[in-house]
């Protein structure tokens, strides 16, 4: 097992956020258990399925439209897989989830060989007040995923939140910076730049909102 797989393995393990890895010429999917429990599977359920054990229990509505999202990709007509979806439980109901998956790895060819994403469960999520809008943005403006012009993520060396707009920071886990896979940036969130430098801070605020403006 080489050095990048051990690497994937330790995150996995400890991952709070359900992952996904499609390597597409054998067709073998690695992830998380939390991808199969949310579903109320035993992970072993889905161990030898391949992509298609998943797609296979999308609504037959969304289906169309998840698989169109995932031949984009394929066809290479964007980097960024992105689709929401109904999918059935174990106990037959059907959930909302979003999945969002980048090309991690292409061939000579520039077709691609392995794509890696993340699913979350709307109505968890919802439930739970996550801010998935602030979570898609940091996703999004990532270089890797959106094949723009941001190449890193801006961290505050303070408390450790990422910003995802100009003046918003949200908190994101380790394990989603190693999904990213971008360079980081240390900088100082407004509230800690107040908390620390009250006398200045109102100053040095005031002058990156006019340069915003």
């Amino acid at each position: 097992m080489d050095d990048y797989q051990s690497a994937w393995d330790e995150v996995l393990r400890g991952s709070t956020l359900a992952w996904w890895e499609w390597d597409i010429s054998s067709n073998t999917v690695r992830f998380n258990d939390l991808k199969a429990r949310m579903l109320g599977f035993d992970p072993e359920y889905f161990r030898t399925g391949g992509y298609q054990a998943f797609t296979d229990r999308v609504h037959p509505d969304d289906h169309p439209g998840t698989m169109d999202a995932m031949r984009r990709v394929l066809e290479g007509k964007t980097r960024l897989y992105q689709t929401d979806y109904r999918i059935r439980t174990a106990s037959g109901n059907y959930v909302w989830f979003m999945d969002r998956g980048i090309i991690v790895e292409s061939g000579k060819d520039g077709k691609p060989l392995k794509i890696r994403g993340i699913v979350i469960d709307l109505g968890l999520e919802s439930r739970r007040g996550a801010d998935i809008d602030a979570l898609l943005s940091v996703i999004y403006r990532s270089g890797s995923f959106a094949g723009g012009n941001y190449s890193f993520l801006t961290v505050c060396s303070v408390c450790g939140k990422v910003k995802s707009k100009e003046t918003q920071w949200i908190d994101l886990s380790p394990e989603l910076f190693h999904l990213i896979g971008e360079k980081v940036s240390h900088g100082i969130c407004p509230s800690c730049l107040t908390q620390l430098y009250p006398d200045m801070a109102e100053q040095v605020l005031g002058s990156l909102s006019a340069d915003g403006a």
